[in-house]
């Protein structure tokens, strides 16, 4: 299986067009363009495409988008769970502190690419808090970091200790350490924060019975276990707190593949399907699949590479990704359940709208929230890197 290089391009082409297209004037970046779905900037997401501009050699709109993150104030010192157009908290489910830990990676990659360490100077009170933050939330007995919330946003799978949280929060301590010795020439205790942190997800995060990394550990009033595969259990690898050649990083990804590729529609699933819990339909995400290729590039492996960004630039309609895709049943059943519980927020309103109008829904396949910005960033990375990886020209 091979690349089609043309159809790659230009879906490349278009990725860039809609990361440009939800950048606002003051640099904050929506989920999705007006009138999509999602007219807010989540510290999340807005993370992603700043490292989807640096990737595309759009360093000063990263720079734009970091000094409107930057310049965001928090009592907490966390970033807030989403904010509105002027960068006041718009959140309306708790912290997630994934959100913080992304935006001082995108941070540190904006840093190694510039050499712009006058941005860092300027921020570093804002910075520092932001790392404070997630050191006050580090449990010194398990030597893992709390989070109510984290990339998901269903507390029932993610609050307590979970798996993406704290790998993002390893690499942000690690590369915050790094920087602060470069601006302050001081030590401090953020290295070993990250240590320690590397240290707890290792030992308490891997399952020897299933062989591979757990998505949490649930405590306070639901303590337990959450074992079910997941593709943010793959953070092990992202986040660099183990090398993709790792064993353990190895047996997570086929455990992943084996239990989350959709078989009806191929493409990488977040996780198993609960009935009731899907946004619009169960389905496969092209931003998971391409997260999972890029730990097939890192190893080499091009057959198995092709395989998920064929599958990524294949279902894109019109060189645009949506958020995730279902079957038009799924998607059904989903606006079913939701309609009879009487929870359909006017986004999600938005949402069966667009879908129903989708011109792939009358073939039999759900698009949901299309373009979302998201996997637009991911392909940009993605592309970028298997051209370097195999020697595309």
């Amino acid at each position: 299986m091979t690349i089609n290089k043309q159809k790659a391009d230009k879906l490349y082409n278009k990725s860039i067009e809609i990361l440009k297209k939800v950048q606002l004037p003051n640099g904050g970046t929506y989920a999705t363009p007006l009138g999509v779905r999602y007219p807010y900037v989540y510290p999340r997401d807005h993370a992603v495409v700043i490292l989807g501009f640096l990737s595309a050699g759009l360093d000063d709109r990263a720079k734009k988008a970091l000094n409107f993150i930057l310049s965001v104030d928090a009592d907490s010192g966390a970033f807030p769970q989403r904010l509105d157009s002027n960068g006041r908290d718009a959140s309306y489910k708790p912290v997630q502190i994934d959100g913080t830990a992304l935006t001082l990676i995108s941070l540190a990659k904006y840093i190694d690419k510039t050499k712009d360490i006058a941005l860092a100077k300027k921020y570093w009170k804002r910075v520092r808090r932001a790392v404070e933050y997630i050191v006050e939330n580090f449990d010194e007995e398990k030597e893992l970091v709390y989070t109510p919330n984290s990339i998901h946003e269903f507390p029932p799978t993610e609050e307590g200790f979970e798996i993406w949280a704290n790998c993002s929060c390893y690499l942000a301590l690690k590369r915050m350490s790094e920087l602060s010795n470069k601006i302050k020439k001081n030590k401090n205790q953020w290295n070993k924060y990250a240590e320690k942190l590397k240290k707890g997800i290792l030992k308490h995060l891997w399952n020897t019975r299933e062989k591979r990394f757990m998505k949490t550990i649930r405590i306070k009033e639901s303590s337990s276990v959450l074992l079910d595969v997941d593709a943010s259990e793959y953070a092990i690898g992202k986040f660099k707190v183990l090398l993709d050649s790792n064993e353990k990083v190895r047996l997570t990804v086929k455990e992943i593949e084996e239990k989350l590729w959709n078989k009806q529609l191929g493409g990488i699933c977040r996780y198993p399907k609960y009935r009731g819990r899907n946004n619009g339909g169960w389905g496969p995400w092209p931003h998971f699949t391409l997260i999972i290729c890029r730990h097939y590039i890192r190893l080499k492996n091009q057959k198995k590479a092709d395989q998920y960004l064929n599958w990524v630039i294949n279902i894109a309609y019109k060189d645009q990704l949506p958020e995730h895709i279902a079957t038009v049943e799924e998607f059904e059943e989903f606006v079913t359940d939701f309609t009879e519980a009487g929870i359909l927020r006017p986004d999600r309103k938005v949402l069966i709208n667009n879908t129903r109008k989708h011109p792939m829904f009358k073939k039999g396949i759900a698009y949901i929230t299309t373009p979302l910005a998201w996997p637009h960033a991911e392909f940009i990375r993605t592309w970028n890197l298997y051209k370097e990886t195999f020697k595309v020209k």
